[in-house]
């Protein structure tokens, strides 16, 4: 990312403090030129630096008509759109600096960001997508793709910050892509949703795996958004090399009816050879609130499933699944460093 940086202007009214300080000036006046100094100083060399992250997505939401980033995408259903966004990153002690990428930026003698912000919205035609986001992959230290789906009752700003978040706390180098489809607040009408979505997701899958020279992609889903990503996977027509680039499809507590996966799409999931990994839980909020609006049991809940060989099931009840970049005060740790293995 090619951003201004605060570094340069500030070396020059350094060199123009010192040069004052040479004329001669009166005590006081040097005194106060001093303290100029050495607040700029520390801003440059304070050990919270301002982060940004610049994601890729597609969606089918309508546009909002505002130019505010948060409010730029309703929640209602649209064409499919393509574009790249900004999210400002809070700085973490544990996590420190962001690995440097084609896809982030780190300055010094800003104020680090407080919350995951989104910053800005940038839509582009899809050729232009394609040509821009191939050019920062080849000169990428990871030549891989992720792409996030996220679930229930989340907006384009929320699947922002929280495909940020994933990236950071892995420190991922690689292209960091989401798709959004228009969820509400509404369980049942999120359902049909994200189904009516499955089409465009269907066709952003096939344009990121035929257009980007990635040499890995990974898939990665949470909760309702799990069903269209997987919908989607089974429905994308693509050359056996092509197929071969998605290594990892990774499903996070998700809300799909356990014998429909089973019966109608497991089968044809174990065609396209990319490798399975479910993270079940029986402390997801999102699958709680399933489980109050449909009857049977989800592919998330923590049940015996050796019936579906071929599939890593992982236990994460005791890790927070939420994926939201949202504060939380929970005391559990985030399931981002066991992605992390999975994906490297």
């Amino acid at each position: 990312m090619n951003r201004y940086s605060p570094a340069k202007n500030a070396a020059i009214i350094l060199t123009f403090v010192s040069l004052l300080i040479a004329s001669g000036c009166s005590k006081n006046s040097t005194e106060t030129i001093n303290k100029w100094g050495d607040d700029l100083t520390r801003a440059l060399t304070t050990e919270n630096p301002f982060q940004e992250i610049e994601l890729f997505y597609g969606t089918d939401r309508r546009p909002g008509g505002s130019t505010v980033p948060d409010k730029f995408f309703s929640n209602e259903n649209g064409d499919l759109s393509w574009g790249a966004c900004t999210v400002a990153v809070p700085y973490d002690k544990k996590i420190k600096n962001l690995k440097k990428s084609r896809f982030t930026m780190t300055s010094y003698g800003l104020s680090p960001a407080g919350s995951y912000t989104l910053k800005d919205v940038r839509p582009l035609p899809s050729r232009s997508f394609e040509t821009i986001l191939s050019k920062r992959i080849a000169n990428n230290p990871d030549n891989s793709a992720l792409v996030f789906v996220h679930g229930f009752n989340v907006s384009f700003g929320e699947a922002a910050q929280s495909t940020a978040r994933m990236s950071y706390q892995m420190q991922y180098q690689g292209a960091p892509l989401f798709f959004s489809w228009p969820a509400q607040s509404d369980y049942r009408q999120d359902e049909q949703n994200a189904m009516s979505s499955v089409p465009k997701l269907t066709e952003f899958i096939k344009t990121v795996t035929e257009k980007l020279d990635a040499e890995n992609i990974y898939l990665i889903g949470h909760s309702m958004g799990c069903l269209p990503l997987c919908k989607a996977l089974t429905e994308v027509q693509l050359a056996p090399e092509d197929m071969a680039r998605i290594r990892e499809l990774i499903l996070i507590a998700p809300d799909i009816n356990r014998s429909t996966f089973a019966e109608t799409i497991l089968p044809r999931l174990h065609n396209t050879g990319a490798l399975i990994t479910v993270y079940i839980s029986d402390d997801d909020e999102q699958l709680t609130l399933a489980h109050k609006k449909r009857a049977g049991v989800r592919l998330g809940d923590v049940v015996n499933n050796s019936d579906m060989p071929g599939i890593d099931f992982v236990d994460a009840s005791k890790v927070d699944t939420s994926m939201s970049a949202k504060p939380r005060f929970v005391k559990k740790t985030t399931i981002y460093n066991d992605i992390s293995s999975v994906i490297k």
